[in-house]
C-alpha cells in the first residue's frame, strides 16, 4: 500500500493527466494498492463488474482501484508474503522454501529497467506454472 505524490508534469513516468482533481500541486494520492500483485475479494470484483460503466478510470489502474474503494467499507491488508525483490532476493527466498508470485523493486516502483530485465527476472525468479497452486500457507 502506498500514498505517493500526484505527478502533474507531462513526460514523467506515471503522469496523472487529471492531477487537478487531487488539489494543489505537490499533493499525494489517497492510499492504494501498488506493485506487481494485488488481490481483491469476489464481492469487490462483482461490484466493479456491475458498476464498470460509472466508475471513473484514472490513467494508472492502481489509483483507479483505490478511488473506487474509498467510499466502501473495505479492509486494506498490506501483506508481502507472496512478493519478493528481483534477483538475488527471489533466489534466496526460493532456497528457503518460500514461494514468490511477484517480484518488485521498491526503489523504482516495479521492476527497475523492466523492458531490459523482465526476461532475466522471470528466468531467475520463476517457479513454474504450478508453484502457486501447489503451495501451502
Amino acid at each position: 500500500m502506498k500514498s505517493g505524490p500526484v505527478l502533474a508534469h507531462k513526460g514523467v513516468r506515471y503522469h496523472e493527466p487529471e492531477h487537478w482533481k487531487f488539489g494543489e500541486e505537490g499533493n499525494k494520492y489517497f492510499r492504494h494498492a501498488t506493485g506487481q500483485l494485488y488481490a481483491i475479494s469476489k464481492d469487490l470484483a462483482t461490484y466493479i463488474s456491475i458498476n464498470q460503466n460509472v466508475l471513473h478510470k484514472y490513467v494508472n489502474e492502481d489509483v483507479s482501484l483505490g478511488s473506487w474503494f474509498i467510499g466502501l467499507d473495505v479492509e486494506h491488508i498490506d501483506d508481502r508474503k507472496l512478493c519478493c525483490g528481483t534477483p538475488p532476493d527471489c533466489e534466496w527466498k526460493a532456497q528457503a522454501g518460500n514461494i514468490c508470485v511477484a517480484s518488485f523493486d521498491w526503489t523504482c516502483s516495479g521492476i527497475c529497467r523492466s523492458a531490459d530485465r523482465i526476461k532475466e527476472v522471470h528466468r531467475r525468479c520463476g517457479e513454474g506454472e504450478d508453484a502457486l497452486w501447489n503451495a501451502s500457507f
